[in-house]
């Protein structure tokens, strides 16, 4: 990609902390690009843009107020104002929405595990007394297994049901890595203290004063059940970038049939089934994303690669610790390479071919 040679100004809304913006704005002004930092969470959000040839904004799970108006606000930008985003519509509509995703994924034929989602009480408990066990029950949001578990017969799907149906519903609990630390311990006596002085609340079916975080709003009015793909010791992460594709492995948590949020992992490529490096690509062309995780179990005496979520948002030192990626021809490209860069890379590319 050439160097800015049109001074274009590419906007880029950061986050208290973390996240990509830091790394695109490095990634931008080594190309030459000025960046504009912008706030869109402030007052007029569509007057800053004005003057830019193109807005990147990294909104993950939380807090909720950037998923709240981040959607409305690229959506705007982009389909109003014409200005392009990142991540596009295309890209992140259906992030941290399984249920979303699990439409998404049928309606475009993507190989997935067999999903069933029940807007109505009657129907979800007439399907769990016919239904095959064990299987996943599944909160629409999450991250690292956060609000994923097994069910494992027909009582405890009922249990499942009514709780969904109830006042209250199930309240999302954020899940912790093993080997805490004192910065660990402390959010886990937050998490309880909340929960202490939400009691009260729960018992009076009210809304207790939460913080305003995805993973502890309380979800309800629906039931979300997966088919359980059994079998499996470890999922395989492929992230796909435009034509790149990075992978490794992530091996389940002891005793535990889920892998994400582990921290165990390996990239060594030898190691990845292709199958789901093709099925990655072919996956990303038909949902025409910018940059997409997808998580791959395998499925059956054939060992089917099926795709059990996807993600715009990912841990980029994980993909940046890959030593090397495929392009979609299979050719493989030795070099460690961090997300953001090839995020950059392909969206001022495609800016200069719009212009």
């Amino acid at each position: 990609m050439k160097d800015n040679d049109n001074n274009m100004v590419i906007g880029v809304h950061f986050r208290a902390t973390g996240g990509f913006g830091p790394r695109w704005t490095e990634a931008l002004q080594r190309r030459g690009f000025t960046v504009k930092s912008l706030d869109l969470l402030g007052p007029a959000p569509l007057e800053q843009v004005q003057g830019c040839s193109g807005v990147m904004w990294h909104w993950p799970h939380y807090p909720h107020e950037d998923r709240l108006a981040a959607l409305p606000i690229l959506r705007v930008i982009e389909e109003h104002l014409r200005i392009p985003v990142f991540p596009d519509m295309a890209t992140c509509w259906h992030y941290d929405d399984k249920i979303a995703q699990a439409y998404l994924l049928e309606a475009l034929d993507i190989p997935h595990p067999q999903t069933w989602v029940f807007w109505r009480k009657s129907e979800a408990l007439a399907w769990c007394e016919k239904a095959c066990y064990p299987i996943v029950a599944k909160l629409a949001g999450g991250a690292s297994s956060t609000n994923v578990r097994l069910i494992h017969n027909r009582a405890e799907a009922r249990r499942h049901i009514e709780v969904s149906f109830s006042g209250t519903g199930h309240m999302v609990k954020p899940s912790f890595p093993k080997g805490w630390g004192a910065r660990q311990w402390a959010r886990l006596r937050r998490a309880l203290a909340r929960v202490v002085r939400a009691g009260p609340y729960v018992l009076l079916g009210r809304y207790p004063p939460l913080p305003d975080r995805t993973y502890w709003m309380p979800q309800k009015n629906y039931a979300l059940f997966q088919e359980f793909v059994a079998g499996n010791e470890f999922d395989t992460r492929v992230t796909v970038i435009g034509n790149r594709a990075f992978a490794f492995r992530r091996f389940n948590r002891p005793n535990d049939f889920r892998a994400s949020g582990s921290g165990n992992f390996n990239v060594e490529p030898s190691q990845i089934d292709l199958r789901c490096v093709q099925a990655a690509f072919a996956a990303a062309r038909k949902l025409k994303s910018q940059s997409m995780a997808f998580d791959f179990l395998f499925r059956g005496e054939a060992r089917e690669p099926v795709i059990g979520e996807i993600s715009y948002c990912y841990v980029d030192w994980m993909v940046e610790k890959c030593p090397g990626h495929w392009d979609d021809q299979m050719n493989w490209h030795e070099g460690h390479m961090w997300p953001e860069d090839a995020h950059v890379e392909d969206f001022i590319a495609r800016i200069e071919t719009a212009h």
